[in-house]
């Protein structure tokens, strides 16, 4: 007792010293700055106060030297002042949630009357040890009850000495009160559990008029630890003194009287502290013994404590937002105003599991009552009230938007969690708070993949509306919620945009993925194929029209998978439907090409090498509908396979020659993307240049039912019309780019004229296979007098005409490959056509070679300016 004595007063005194320095500091920092001492000495006082650099900034930043070189010599000496270190100490980085647990528990044990804090708890163990002790060795030799009800003396004094001082020293008094109520709680816990010299009626009456006297001298006194401590005793009572057949009605009735308390307390004082404690027990301990208790045969018994636990907490929020504006912030004001319904409706589903309608009616309830009370809110109180009303208003609209697909399924648990993950992350965004972002993010995406479990039910129910349907799109659309959240957040951190980004995706996935399920489910045939064409543009549509109202660049890019979701779809609908044209694709196609350019207008100030391969991919693509389409044109009309190649191979020298007659007529997107397209136009001339060289090796090219006609059959118009497009996209080219390099221009050149003599080669023995009755093989045609005699004669007339043009153009290169076509004619002649019997076509190829040979030794000599070439 005498220890007892001397560890109070020195607490107490050792309290009021500390009091006095920090008075005698304050007093010190009111000072002016001209009373204070200052132990350095000063060179030149200059004349107005001029902001000094430190010598780490000086080390750290070179370039700034020269400023302060003007100034006295002192200052750069000066080391920086009390006041300038505390005001750098108080702006450090944002801390995480560890850094501010960490800071809590430092600030209980460094702040406030600290001797006490410490003083209580080596109190309690010393006076325990004590009498262990006492008892041990028989010093102290008392029955069990009064050394319980000394120990309740103990407090009773401390509590006492405590109530005195409240006045004088009150975090000292507060610090004792509260320490001595604790003592008891451990004491009758101990005389009832461990001793068990109280019953528990008994003990449990004890401890609730324990907390009730606690909760009254917390309010008496303004101090929220003791009322905090308090309602956690109170919460505690019946877990500690419950021997296992008590009744689950009163133990609601118990904690409904306690929630009475706590709201009575929140309509005199705003402590956030103790609201949330009150939760947590509430439904805390309400979830723990949900599956004992949360059962459709209790029904009767508990709903009315769920209803009122409910309107208990709700009350709570709307009272503490009147005591002082709700900020919505951390884990106290998200719980209660979020978390409340969240629990109250998953306890809901377990006492109406049995009933058809009970989760929809629920849900319908709970949002007319958001409904109402956001009403109330904005209109008596539209400025103070105006965060609260609308995190009514959201809750609201949730729960009338999951009411409907509730009363067709049970599937609320993953609605529940994507609406809360919403508003969480809406949460965070206000008051950017990481946790709150990161955490409603997950739950986010955890909804979808808890959705998932459950599967597509077929014959769910209504088209469209269905559980199916509105769940999927009530992730997508929360999903897509918070996506736009954090990338609107003006103070983002560097990990959102990618949070955000990823949002966007799965909210599209889901939403795509939703519609493409009902639709498969729901039609069949023609109608199907074009539903799901329809459905993508007008999904992809509204995106890029939401990024572009938004001004959302996130979701125009977003709008880059349409292209590549628009080429398998076209592949699937030409395989159930042979082309795409058919019925309504002759509205849906076009329509859905248009969207794609419509799409890249709203993204025209994106990333420019995307939009670059993407207009090119959507040239392409429009192009590839146009040349299946003539195909099976030219198939319906029964016409040959020569034809329906040559009706494809048409479309891609039509929509070069469009882009070029049109590129100074369309400003967007050809004037302003232009280079895009004229590299889609070449693309679409060398394919089809190609494509056609690969089809006339292995086919003459029958005109049928027309007759043959050189030049005038469709692949040779078709060879003509490609070279020609090339030639001219060849001087485009030039014409937009005059410095590329010399290197690309020869590779230009050589992949030009390389496909040129391979398909006029073609067209010559095609006319000597039509004319001269050569069978189409490579055996045939090889040993062929006519074929090779005509060779012989194109060839050289080429090299002829290579050696005229480079002599004249003095283009030294022009005249060499000239030079050596006549050198293959000639080998060819001695090799291939000499080994022929003595025919009237070997005879022309030799006068015909020969005569050139000649004409060209007089007109085409080497260039004068070879040396220069």
């Amino acid at each position: 007792m005498l220890g007892l004595g001397i560890g109070a007063a020195l607490g107490y005194f050792l309290s009021r010293i500390r009091d006095l320095e920090v008075q005698v500091r304050r007093l010190q920092l009111r000072e002016p700055d001209s009373r204070r001492s200052d132990p350095r000495p000063s060179v030149a006082a200059p004349p107005p106060p001029v902001e000094k650099p430190t010598l780490p900034e000086l080390d750290e930043s070179p370039a700034r030297v020269e400023a302060p070189i003007q100034r006295p010599a002192a200052e750069w000496l000066a080391l920086p002042t009390e006041q300038e270190q505390e005001t750098a100490q108080r702006m450090p980085s944002a801390p995480s949630p560890f850094d501010k647990l960490t800071t809590a528990a430092k600030n209980w044990l460094t702040t406030g009357n600290v001797p006490v804090k410490v003083g209580i708890i080596i109190l309690f163990f010393g006076v325990a040890f004590l009498f262990k002790y006492a008892v041990d060795h028989r010093i102290l030799v008392l029955p069990i009850e009064l050394r319980l009800l000394a120990v309740s003396a103990l407090a009773g004094v401390i509590f006492a000495f405590g109530w005195k001082l409240r006045d004088k020293s009150r975090v000292y008094a507060l610090n004792l009160q509260g320490g001595s109520i604790g003592i008891v709680y451990l004491t009758i816990y101990a005389a009832f559990r461990l001793y068990a010299v109280l019953p528990s009626t008994v003990a449990f009456a004890l401890l609730v008029l324990l907390t009730l006297a606690s909760g009254w001298l917390a309010v008496k006194q303004d101090t929220r630890g003791l009322a905090a401590f308090a309602s956690i005793g109170g919460f505690l009572a019946p877990l500690l003194t419950s021997i296992g057949d008590g009744s689950h009605v009163a133990l609601f009735t118990y904690y409904l009287l306690i929630n009475s308390a706590i709201l009575g307390i929140s309509w005199f004082r705003a402590w956030r502290s103790l609201n949330l404690i009150g939760f947590v027990f509430t439904f805390g301990v309400g979830t723990y013994l949900s599956f004992e208790y949360y059962q459709p045969d209790l029904y009767a018994s508990v709903q009315p404590f769920l209803i009122l636990n409910f309107l208990f907490y709700q009350a709570i929020a709307i009272l503490y937002a009147f005591r002082q504006p709700p900020k919505l912030r951390g884990l106290v004001d998200g719980s209660i105003i979020f978390g409340t319904p969240a629990i109250v409706y998953s306890l809901q589903t377990q006492l109406v599991s049995d009933t058809e309608w009970g989760l929809a009616i629920s849900a319908a309830v709970i949002a007319l009552y958001y409904a109402l009370v956001a009403t109330w809110l904005r209109r008596r109180h539209p400025d103070q009230m105006q965060l609260l009303s609308q995190s009514m208003l959201v809750l609201g609209v949730g729960f009338a938007t999951i009411a409907i697909p509730l009363a067709l399924d049970d599937r609320w648990s993953a609605i529940a969690w994507a609406l809360e993950g919403a508003g969480v992350v809406w949460l965070g965004v206000r008051q950017s708070g990481t946790l709150s972002r990161l955490t409603g993010s997950v739950l986010i995406i955890g909804s979808g993949y808890f959705y998932l479990e459950h599967g597509w039910r077929y014959d769910a129910g209504i088209t469209l509306l269905n559980g199916n349907v509105l769940g999927g799109l009530i992730i997508s659309c929360a999903s897509i919620y918070a996506a736009r959240l954090l990338a609107s957040d003006p103070k983002k951190m560097t990990w959102q945009p990618t949070i955000s980004l990823a949002l966007l995706l799965w909210g599209t996935v889901w939403w795509l993925g939703t519609g493409a399920m009902e639709i498969e489910e729901r039609t069949y045939g023609d109608l199907q194929t074009n539903l799901f064409v329809i459905f993508t543009v007008a999904s992809f549509a509204l995106l890029g029209f939401v990024g572009q109202y938004l001004d959302w660049a996130a979701a125009r890019r977003v709008t880059y998978a349409y292209l590549p979701l628009l080429l398998p779809m076209t592949i699937l609908y030409s395989w159930y439907h042979a082309h795409v044209l058919v019925g309504l694709g002759w509205i849906v196609w076009p329509i859905a090409i248009a969207t794609h350019f419509l799409l890249m207008r709203w993204a025209d100030d994106e990333d420019k090498r995307t939009l670059f391969i993407w207009h090119i991919a959507g040239v392409l693509l429009f192009t590839l509908i146009l040349s299946q389409e003539a195909a099976w044109r030219a198939r319906d009309m029964g016409l040959s396979q020569v034809w329906r190649v040559s009706a494809a191979l048409l479309m891609p020298i039509l929509t070069g020659a469009f882009l070029l007659f049109m590129r100074n007529r369309i400003r967007w997107p050809l004037q302003q993307h232009w280079s895009a397209y004229r590299s889609a136009a070449i693309l679409l001339t060398l394919g089809q240049l190609v494509l056609l060289l690969g089809n006339a090796l292995g086919d003459p090219g029958n005109p049928a039912p027309l007759t043959y006609i050189p030049i005038v059959n469709p692949y040779d118009l078709l060879t003509v019309l490609g070279l020609v497009i090339g030639v001219w996209l060849y001087r485009v080219w030039q014409s937009d780019l005059p410095d590329t390099p010399a290197r690309q221009h020869q590779i230009a050149m050589v992949a030009l004229g390389g496909l040129s003599f391979c398909l006029t080669t073609l067209m010559v023995v095609r006319g000597v296979h039509n004319f001269g009755d050569v069978a189409w093989n490579s055996f045939s045609l090889g040993r062929s007098v006519a074929v090779q005699s005509a060779l012989s004669i194109y060839w050289a007339m080429l090299g002829f005409g290579g050696m005229i043009l480079g002599t004249r153009q003095a283009r030294y290169a022009l005249w060499m490959i000239g030079v050596g076509l006549m050198v293959i004619v000639v080998l060819k002649l001695f090799f291939v056509d000499l080994g022929n019997t003595g025919t009237v076509a070997r005879i022309i190829s030799f006068l015909g070679v020969g005569g050139l040979l000649m004409v060209v030794g007089y007109f085409a000599p080497r260039p004068v300016a070879a040396e220069h070439d």
